[in-house]
């Protein structure tokens, strides 16, 4: 997936492209922790640093409730986890 940026206009002010410069940096710095594929208004695929903190791959049903988890709890242990009736997060208790 390709880095995003807001480009910074020719005839922009210092202090403004100062501050587009800082916030593509921020934008940058995220996406190299986590990355989504959007779905419906929410999210299908997310891959990275999660909510709970730990890291991995959770995957979304059409109505975007995590189903699908392949990370680690937060006390390190490995856990591959799907769910039908609630949110993985929700199961886990995280």
């Amino acid at each position: 997936m390709a880095l995003n940026y807001t480009p910074i206009s020719s005839t922009a002010d210092l202090k403004s492209a100062l501050k587009q410069i800082d916030q593509n940096f921020r934008q940058i710095a995220a996406e190299n922790q986590t990355k989504a594929i959007s779905q419906n208004g929410g999210t299908a695929l997310q891959e990275g640093k999660l909510k709970n903190g730990t890291y991995g791959i959770v995957l979304s049903d059409p109505n975007n409730v995590p189903r699908i988890l392949i990370g680690f709890h937060q006390n390190g242990q490995p856990i591959i986890a799907v769910t039908k009736a609630r949110s993985v997060f929700d199961a886990l208790g995280e």
